[in-house]
């Protein structure tokens, strides 16, 4: 029989790298996604996860797979960032990658017959504003548009230690081995009714990258065909 799928939206750190342990561990082949969208500083040591989670279920860990989020990211959160800080007073840019991570992912699922992602959100980090509830919500509606299922498995898991000895008990390091954001740590905490405003303003970008992406034939096809009747 052929293994339940599952995309794992995979950082490196110890939030995302518990999930893929999570279910990994009931036997679901697991499709751990990175996307790189460009702020990032980059660590090579989340190679040292991938290989910890490789080596401790061989069966299970498919490979990363690393999705490039530049254009779709610009387009999100830089193309009109002025307008942003005048309209809400605070920095969303990570909402906006995290929103360009979904429309990627999604795109990867739909392609690969996975209908369900999960990731790393923490009750613990709810202060920021991809971690919210109101986040998390929209996010699964949006996925829903696409009969993926949308979960946060550890969400109510508990605090950084919990998850610090779950990985160990799991064999892993309980070191975060992610790499930062040049966008972190420099945001005042957004209201609920602010990530709800920038989320919904944002989302056509995101469903217009999601039907580009999945019939792109069509798309050439269509724009071959005009070319061709304009002369």
């Amino acid at each position: 029989m052929s293994k339940e799928k599952v995309a794992v939206l995979f950082t490196g750190g110890r939030d995302s790298s518990l999930v893929a342990c999570l279910e990994a561990i009931q036997g679901k082949e697991v499709h751990l996604l990175t996307c790189n969208s460009g702020i990032g500083i980059k660590s090579e040591l989340s190679e040292i996860r991938l290989e910890e989670l490789k080596n401790r279920f061989p069966e299970q860990i498919v490979d990363r797979t690393i999705l490039p989020t530049y254009g779709l990211f610009r387009s999100i959160a830089i193309s009109k960032i002025e307008e942003d800080f005048k309209r809400w007073g605070v920095n969303l840019v990570l909402l906006g990658d995290k929103l360009a991570i979904h429309a990627a992912a999604t795109v990867y699922c739909l392609q690969n017959g996975i209908t369900r992602i999960v990731d790393g959100c923490v009750g613990y980090q709810k202060d920021l504003a991809e971690q919210k509830n109101v986040s998390i919500e929209i996010l699964r509606d949006f996925e829903a548009e696409y009969g993926i299922t949308y979960e946060c498995p550890i969400y109510n898991f508990g605090n950084q230690d919990d998850v610090k000895y779950a990985l160990m008990t799991f064999g892993l390091s309980s070191k975060s081995l992610e790499g930062v954001s040049v966008f972190g740590d420099a945001f005042s905490e957004p209201t609920d009714q602010m990530v709800e405003e920038y989320m919904k303003d944002k989302l056509p970008i995101c469903r217009k990258h999601v039907s580009l992406m999945t019939n792109t034939v069509n798309v050439v096809e269509t724009f071959k065909y005009k070319q061709s009747v304009l002369g």
